[in-house]
């Protein structure tokens, strides 16, 4: 039997998994790296550390299988989007990589936002606006505010490429990675001269893009050596963390929602067209399968609000026990808490708000506290105000004219069966929980198995491999939920002067 390695290259770790060709996970290690913060607003990482974290978990996965991993027949890869390196002439590293994290390029970001003619030329080029997260900002940054890297810089490539090209030699990126630069063409999929030439940076620095699922290169002999993977084992192109996560749970075809609740909360719609928005209020992004695209919704803070709750009122008060403990008790707290929490509604805002505000100034809010509000209430609050977030960014991507059936939800904020049935209630559809929870690397597989012919087919693929822990559906919703969700939306307009008062 065959065998398929995935390999996720994740913000602050990096897993690899290997699967049989059927999809069944063999086995999984893992590894850390640190986020390097040299200056406040800057958030970097050391791509070596990438390197050698591979290496090791390849290494592990050798030792404890074998058998398996002597036999595998192909590599499928993700990693974070927009996070770029810098290589000279000789591919050697010239500093450090510039995390999507990062915010040093606010200037240049500012000053595109105020120049309409500017603006309009990359969303006409893009389908996008800019923001700090896309590479193309921090790449203006380097070439502004570091010309002895600029001038010795013959090539950038995103996290996920540089790994890929260390192990083949190869340099080459994928329809989904390119969309995070905003120097793609996300429509007609090809790279924008017209954005290219408006940034001033020349085309030939980034390499060739093409399909996710095809096979871009094979194992080096130096690689082979270092990680124990046959020689001339090939290599695909791959794809985005999300894209891939989204494939994992299921999401083959258009209408398709895959909803994530982790740190941030993301809605990924799948469309056989690009669903584009004018307004700016979402990302247009192509999506890892041919012919499809993804649009995204994005809540900055949802677990991470309930994080911030545990961290500034029961972590002190209760430093022994472990984050499930705590988690644990939340939910046997708010289990006999009514739908509405009593009145009071949270503005998940924590750190200001991504899609569809795009609003650095916006902060959390409970509204409607009373004399009965108890602890329980707020907990409750925060599940339903996430909630909202997440139907209103579900919203917003229908009136681009897509009709969402079904919703795939993966992500520890869901293990709660009362946040899971909030949120069923809230959006009104029906919400599937997977079975698999390395998502990311079924999704990498899945992409090599096609390139490879092993996949005759994604969506029987899908069908097949990901199966549905449960299904809840509330079509028709709860009252309270309906009256509250009006209110919820109400709030942010009346209060976005006050944010930016507040700031001043």
């Amino acid at each position: 039997m065959n065998y398929l390695l995935g390999i996720d290259l994740g913000t602050t770790g990096l897993k690899v998994s290997l699967f049989s060709e059927q999809g069944s996970l063999v086995g999984s290690h893992s590894c850390e790296y640190p986020l390097l913060t040299p200056q406040p607003g800057f958030v970097e990482q050391d791509p070596q550390e990438w390197w050698r974290g591979f290496v090791g978990a390849a290494q592990q996965l050798k030792a404890a299988y074998p058998e398996q991993f002597a036999h595998i027949a192909g590599i499928g890869l993700c990693g974070q989007m927009h996070t770029q390196v810098y290589l000279d002439k000789e591919d050697r590293l010239l500093r450090p990589a510039i995390t999507w994290m990062d915010q040093r390029s606010s200037k240049i970001v500012e000053r595109i936002q105020n120049d309409p003619a500017s603006r309009e030329l990359i969303y006409r080029e893009t389908a996008n606006y800019p923001s700090t997260t896309y590479t193309a900002l921090q790449v203006k940054w380097v070439q502004e505010n570091q010309p002895e890297v600029w001038q010795q810089t013959k090539t950038i490539l995103v996290a996920k490429d540089y790994l890929k090209y260390l192990l083949t030699g190869v340099k080459a990126t994928d329809y989904a990675e390119a969309s995070g630069t905003l120097l793609f063409d996300v429509r007609n999929e090809r790279w924008s001269p017209a954005v290219y030439d408006f940034f001033g940076i020349p085309q030939e620095l980034f390499p060739a893009v093409g399909p996710s699922d095809e096979i871009i290169g094979r194992i080096t002999r130096q690689a082979s050596l270092e990680t124990g993977i046959k020689e001339g084992t090939p290599v695909v192109n791959g794809s985005s963390d999300n894209a891939a996560s989204a494939l994992g749970a299921g999401m083959a075809r258009s209408g398709q929602v895959t909803l994530i609740i982790g740190t941030a909360g993301v809605v990924s719609v799948c469309s056989d067209r690009p669903l584009l928005d004018p307004a700016g209020r979402t990302l247009c992004w192509h999506y890892c399968l041919p012919g499809h695209w993804i649009t995204l919704g994005i809540t900055q803070t949802a677990g991470e609000s309930l994080q911030w709750f545990k961290t500034a009122f029961d972590q002190q008060d209760d430093p022994q026990s472990t984050s499930g403990d705590i988690f644990n008790r939340y939910n046997q707290a708010v289990a006999q808490v009514p739908d509405g929490s009593g009145g009071v509604i949270f503005l998940p805002y924590l750190n200001g708000e991504r899609t569809p505000y795009w609003d650095s100034a916006a902060r959390g809010v409970f509204f409607g506290l009373n004399l009965a509000t108890e602890k329980a209430h707020f907990i409750k609050a925060i599940m339903e105000g996430v909630s909202f977030a997440l139907r209103n960014n579900i919203d917003t991507i229908e009136a681009l004219g897509i009709q969402i059936s079904e919703v795939r939800a993966v992500g520890g904020g869901l293990k709660s069966q009362v946040w899971l049935h909030t949120l069923g209630k809230i959006l009104k559809k029906p919400v599937a929980t997977v079975n698999m929870p390395d998502t990311a690397n079924l999704g990498n597989v899945l992409l090599c198995g096609k390139a490879l012919g092993i996949v005759a087919s994604y969506q029987q693929a899908v069908e097949s491999m990901v199966a549905v822990e449960q299904v809840v559906n509330f079509p028709q919703g709860a009252p309270v939920y309906e009256k509250q969700y009006q209110l919820f939306l109400e709030l942010y307009p009346q209060l976005r002067e006050l944010y930016r008062k507040a700031l001043e």
